[in-house]
């Protein structure tokens, strides 16, 4: 049967798998957020963690809309005789199925927006449980793994026996053979590094892909009310305190300052957030010594930063937060260190519910 649309995440998931002949053939495992300092980690796939420290500049788009004749300027387009339709990509047009059945999810960008969707690929990379989202986490468990254990390079073969009839991923994977992916199926590598937003970008164009352009849009709306709600319900808290973003990074002796452009930085201007100086000049993401936590947090009310799903700070985190630097800051004093696991979104969802940690930590001030 088709992959079919479920209108929210909520709703329980429908497989876009059919059984594999031998699913224990099928190995485990490379990283899921993708967005922060180890954007060369994973082999075959940056993880998200990693691909957003990189700063993508502009919020140009690739058009992910269908080229097919009589499809107009939507995504869904006609269907062409073999039941296909053309939509543009990173690496130029690709003929897809009108309806696929079996999608691979190379990057955990499209992963997520199948998610959103209410559809399970039928493969996944395995960036760490640790990583994905709670609501997301029974049926990520259950979805075949494509690389070569955590963090580890996708493996063609195993991407190979999953039998897809899409493969969707992103043009920061550069170091996967695309020639080779597409020899398995049709391969589309949506266009990352044009984004300034990708939670959102690569979810829309993820939608626009699977042929179902407008699916999103109830939870692009809730987005939209929940920033303004919180906007008006703690006006008079966001007027008086100035916030800085950070993720405690992976190189020893270096943490992530994250600016008001960056994807998180930019969900909380949508909520209203006023921002410190550290993260106000900056408008994407930096390494930073720890022999400038002071100088950079100094005048910060208070801290938004990266946590695991277990919500203990991420990566370096703990080692940063133990420097007599940071344990003196105004921040940490006032006891006003807020941490979140949706700190690197990759959906809409992800990106609701970063608003509601920020919505907590504006409760509490």
């Amino acid at each position: 049967m088709p992959l079919t649309f479920r209108p929210s995440a909520e709703h329980a998931a429908e497989s876009v798998t059919e059984p594999v002949a031998d699913p224990a053939a099928v190995p485990s495992a490379e990283p899921a957020r993708s967005q922060g300092p180890d954007a060369g980690r994973g082999g075959g796939r940056p993880t998200r963690r990693g691909l957003l420290s990189a700063g993508a500049a502009g919020a140009a788009l690739f058009g992910l809309a269908a080229c097919g004749s009589g499809g107009g300027s939507g995504s869904s387009g006609a269907k062409g005789a073999s039941g296909t339709r053309t939509v543009d990509t990173a690496k130029g047009p690709v003929k897809v199925p009108a309806s696929p059945k079996r999608v691979v999810a190379i990057n955990d960008f499209p992963m997520s927006a199948m998610f959103d969707l209410g559809l399970t690929p039928a493969g996944v990379f395995d960036a760490g449980e640790q990583y994905v989202p709670p609501r997301d986490l029974t049926r990520w468990k259950a979805v075949p793994k494509v690389s070569d254990g955590v963090g580890g390079a996708i493996q063609v073969e195993k991407v190979a026996a999953l039998k897809p009839d899409l493969i969707i991923g992103i043009d920061a994977q550069t170091t996967i053979s695309y020639d080779e992916f597409s020899a398995l199926a049709p391969t589309v590598l949506l266009p990352f590094s044009k984004s300034k937003a990708p939670w959102r970008d690569m979810s829309d164009q993820t939608a626009a892909v699977l042929g179902v352009p407008g699916a999103l849009d109830q939870l692009k709306k809730r987005y939209t009310d929940r920033a303004a709600a919180i906007r008006k319900a703690h006006a008079a808290v966001l007027a008086r305190t100035r916030w800085d973003l950070l993720q405690g990074g992976f190189d020893a002796g270096n943490w992530w300052l994250y600016g008001h452009g960056s994807p998180i930085g930019g969900i909380l201007a949508d909520a209203g957030a006023l921002f410190a100086t550290g993260s106000s000049r900056l408008d994407v993401q930096q390494s930073v010594s720890y022999e400038l936590v002071t100088s950079r947090l100094a005048d910060a009310d208070a801290v938004f930063y990266y946590t695991t799903n277990d919500g203990k700070p991420a990566n370096l985190g703990p080692k940063l937060f133990a420097q007599k630097s940071f344990q003196q800051l105004a921040a940490t004093k006032a006891g006003r260190l807020y941490g979140s696991s949706y700190f690197l979104p990759a959906g809409y969802e992800d990106a609701i519910a970063a608003l509601g940690d920020f919505e907590k930590a504006l409760g509490s001030l």
